[in-house]
């Protein structure tokens, strides 16, 4: 193609498979989500909190953080519990530093959550992420969390002042 052409051709798209293991601490010393809206409905309707969830490599003492999920979790049932989550996961490590996933679904603690966006290496990203708790621990849970993303890396544009 020549410069000053009026398209360009995108590479075709990816696939990201991830496996990482969440840390959803609710209490103790390394709280990882905070209360910001209270609710004093008996079924804890409203309830709002954020997050900051560290999301490492593996379970043992040496693993690394990986990424984080930073976002918000709403009790949005009114018949049931049921928290809607939204959130980022930004990620920390060399290889996808600065990129992130748009994300959202129901419930922490097991089930899915779908991928609806993202920045950096993942433009144009679309998937799923599997959970399920693997371990509880005094402070609150650890959750196995297995990525599967298909996203388009877009090079950032430089307009031609042409």
């Amino acid at each position: 193609m020549e410069s000053g052409s009026f398209y360009k051709v995108i590479p075709a798209k990816k696939e990201l498979q991830m496996r990482l293991y969440m840390h959803h601490l609710f209490k103790g010393a390394n709280q990882s989500q905070q209360t910001v809206i209270p609710s004093s409905n008996a079924r804890s309707f409203g309830w709002s909190v954020v997050n900051d969830w560290p999301m490492y490599d593996g379970r043992g003492a040496d693993a690394k953080v990986i990424a984080r999920a930073q976002g918000m979790h709403i009790q949005a049932g009114m018949k049931d519990p049921l928290w809607y989550n939204s959130l980022n996961i930004v990620f920390e490590d060399a290889r996808f530093k600065g990129s992130t996933l748009q994300v959202m679904g129901t419930v922490v603690e097991g089930g899915d959550w779908s991928i609806l966006g993202g920045t950096g290496e993942f433009t144009l990203a679309e998937g799923v992420i599997y959970k399920n708790r693997v371990e509880t621990v005094s402070d609150g849970d650890i959750m196995e969390v297995f990525i599967q993303a298909f996203y388009t890396p877009v090079p950032k544009h430089t307009w031609d002042k042409n």
